[in-house]
């Protein structure tokens, strides 16, 4: 009784976050091996949103590509931009590296399917099957599970979400709280229950991968 009171006001502190990142974190040091040097720079969308009756980056998706362009810095790589929000994310990203050699997946509708089509990706590029994966760290574990089941190492490179914990912010532990147990629940999910609609190579071609979405949906992990 006490231990659950214990957990359940936790939810309202940053120490709820901090110990299921810490969970998953071991989850994936037990189970993945992480490579020691990469070939690009992979970064994944979190959604869209409504800007003045524009489409654009929704904050998860937003400090992805913020954080892949300050790795860039560091590691002048190709950047693979994956999921339904990669012209969005190309844009936002040419923006401060004009110089940068973009590759984009637009097809991707899940995790799964970002693990795949990267790997299709890597491959017709003639690029090893190791990359910087730069999402938020509670999609982190997951996301790096995917990508080794579709054969792609992952160096993790965490974005932070645009609110921070705070001990005197409690709204913005919760969403961080919430983010947590949604990707546990999703990673027993992915282990228990695999996703039936995640699209294999073989069905979808290059041309397909590399062709924009014309009128996307504005949606999010929320």
């Amino acid at each position: 009784m006490i231990f659950s009171s214990l957990v359940t006001l936790s939810v309202f502190t940053p120490i709820f976050s901090d110990v299921g990142v810490l969970a998953l974190d071991t989850f994936s040091k037990f189970t993945l091996k992480t490579p020691t040097t990469a070939t690009a720079i992979t970064v994944l969308g979190g959604g869209l949103t409504k800007k003045n009756q524009d489409i654009a980056l929704n904050h998860y998706s937003q400090s992805r590509a913020d954080s892949a362009i300050a790795m860039y810095s560091q590691q002048p790589l190709p950047i693979i931009t994956s999921g339904a929000e990669s012209p969005w994310m190309h844009e936002h990203i040419k923006a401060s590296l004009p110089h940068a050699a973009i590759i984009s997946d637009n097809a991707s509708m899940n995790t799964c399917e970002n693990a795949i089509f990267t790997a299709k990706l890597l491959t017709h590029h003639e690029l090893t099957d190791s990359v910087y994966l730069v999402t938020d760290r509670y999609h982190m574990a997951r996301a790096r599970r995917q990508f080794a089941k579709a054969g792609v190492a992952t160096i993790p490179q965490p974005a932070p979400l645009a609110m921070p914990t705070s001990w005197t912010n409690i709204d913005n532990n919760l969403i961080h709280s919430r983010r947590t147990i949604y990707e546990i629940v999703a990673l027993a999910r992915d282990i228990f229950h695999p996703q039936k609609n995640c699209r294999t190579a073989n069905q979808i071609t290059i041309e397909e991968i590399s062709t924009p979405r014309r009128q996307p949906k504005v949606f999010s992990f929320f």
